[in-house]
């Protein structure tokens, strides 16, 4: 089972003067963070302005990540390495069978755990983004979904079908080395493996890899933030489960 971890990232130190909240992205930006899986773990623009903020984040995913490990695996807590594969993906050295994903934007962090590759992306949502722009490069079953939601409900209905395939391109691993059209993140009924906990369960339409890959879409209160997990896997737990971190130390903070 695919296993979903979240938590609420604390507050920085006092930012330095004239450095705003790496929240605010222009499009190209938000664009670019798929380039690499698991681009923002690496603290993207950590010596410009929001550095502080985004070395936060990037400490609290990773705490995040090691509590939700020694959570799984109690037995071998202590001996989790995490390292970059040749395509700028996470594994655990060593600990190859267990798959991992991170993810953090705004205030939240997450990570997904599994058997089997995944992905996870969590994001908040902002208008100042250019949806419209973006969206004109998703898959036409993408954008056929999006277009017939109402004007009131098409910023969530944007970061929704991002965050899908943002999971999707973390778990295979290629990032935007893929086109965003070469694959669909919907179905026509979306009700396949209904549950409480969220949408269904929804088998990702796509041509890449021989392995069928599933998408979870999970609500979070507030309707601040979309967040999906991807994985070979078509079981994922039916809610994400929150993990409180407490303070981040100036080390952690610094990715030291």
């Amino acid at each position: 089972m695919v296993r979903i971890y979240l938590a609420e990232i604390p507050e920085p130190a006092e930012m330095e003067p004239g450095e705003v909240e790496p929240a605010v992205m222009k499009p190209v930006e938000m664009e670019s963070a798929a380039i690499e899986p698991e681009a923002e773990e690496s603290g993207k623009g950590a010596g410009g302005p929001g550095g502080r903020r985004a070395r936060s984040q990037s400490a609290a995913a990773r705490r995040l990540l090691m509590r939700a490990l020694e959570k799984e695996y109690p037995e071998l807590a202590g001996t989790f390495r995490v390292e970059k594969d040749e395509r700028g993906k996470p594994f655990l050295k060593g600990h190859e069978e267990i798959c991992i994903s991170i993810s953090h934007s705004g205030r939240l962090a997450a990570c997904a755990i599994g058997a089997k590759t995944v992905g996870v992306d969590v994001e908040q949502r902002r208008s100042r983004l250019n949806q419209e722009r973006i969206a004109r490069r998703f898959h036409p079953g993408e954008q056929k979904v999006l277009a017939a939601e109402p004007e009131d409900m098409k910023e969530r209905a944007f970061y929704d079908l991002w965050v899908r395939k943002e999971s999707f391109l973390k778990a295979v691993g290629e990032g935007l080395r893929l086109r965003l059209d070469s694959f669909c993140t919907v179905e026509e009924a979306e009700t396949a493996q209904s549950s409480e906990g969220g949408g269904a369960v929804i088998r990702v339409s796509q041509n890449i890899r021989r392995e069928a890959c599933y998408i979870r879409q999970y609500e979070l209160e507030g309707g601040e933030y979309s967040l999906a997990a991807c994985s070979e896997e078509a079981d994922f737990a039916e809610y994400p489960e929150w993990i409180l971190l407490g303070t981040l130390s100036e080390e952690e903070r610094s990715g030291r």
